[in-house]
């Protein structure tokens, strides 16, 4: 029991960075959503307005 390895202490900060990262791509996009639909026809009904939002990109790009 030599206590923690640093190959677990690699993995558990890969892990938590990881969640942080989805997280935050998943706000950056809702936000950047939620800002088209005030200026253009929603997704939900069909409109594309949210590719014009460069919100919503930046959140695609931080997911990737």
């Amino acid at each position: 029991m030599g206590g923690i390895s640093s190959d677990n202490v690699h993995g558990l900060v890969l892990a938590v960075s990881s969640s942080v990262f989805i997280g935050s791509s998943f706000i950056i996009k809702k936000k950047g959503l939620k800002k088209a639909g005030t200026t253009g026809l929603r997704a939900g009904s069909g409109g594309y307005s949210y590719l014009y939002e460069p919100w919503w990109w930046a959140g695609m790009v931080a997911s990737k």
